[in-house]
């Protein structure tokens, strides 16, 4: 019943990489260190009323977001995805982009450790 939830399952990476734990970590690293600049660009994008900007930032990190098997959070920015590309529930992005940075702290301190259990 304590079973310990995460965000991410790296089934999918591991498959695509075939287990090489250097290939993992390079997949893992350059997410960890681009999806924040994301961040960025989407908020950006939603300040400057920039619908197609901000759709085209959430669509890039679908896939990236697929190899962490990170459902909940991909869920979230296909949402945004709609929503910028629609232009419909546009007040409700803020929350939307909210909701995905605080998921990515935690898809990222479960990446980071993932990282010091491949030992790369």
């Amino acid at each position: 019943m304590d079973q310990p939830t995460t965000l991410t399952d790296l089934s999918y990476l591991k498959s695509l990489t075939g287990g090489a734990s250097d290939k993992m970590s390079k997949y893992i690293r350059m997410f960890i260190t681009g999806a924040p600049v994301s961040i960025q660009q989407m908020d950006m994008y939603y300040l400057n009323k920039d619908w197609s900007g901000l759709r085209q930032s959430a669509h890039a990190l679908k896939p990236q977001l697929g190899y962490f098997g990170a459902k909940g959070a991909e869920n979230l920015i296909k949402e945004i995805e709609r929503m910028s590309g629609d232009q419909v529930d546009l007040d409700k992005i803020p929350e939307q982009l909210e909701n995905f940075r605080q998921q990515y702290e935690l898809i990222q301190s479960e990446l980071e450790a993932s990282l010091k259990e491949l030992g790369n």
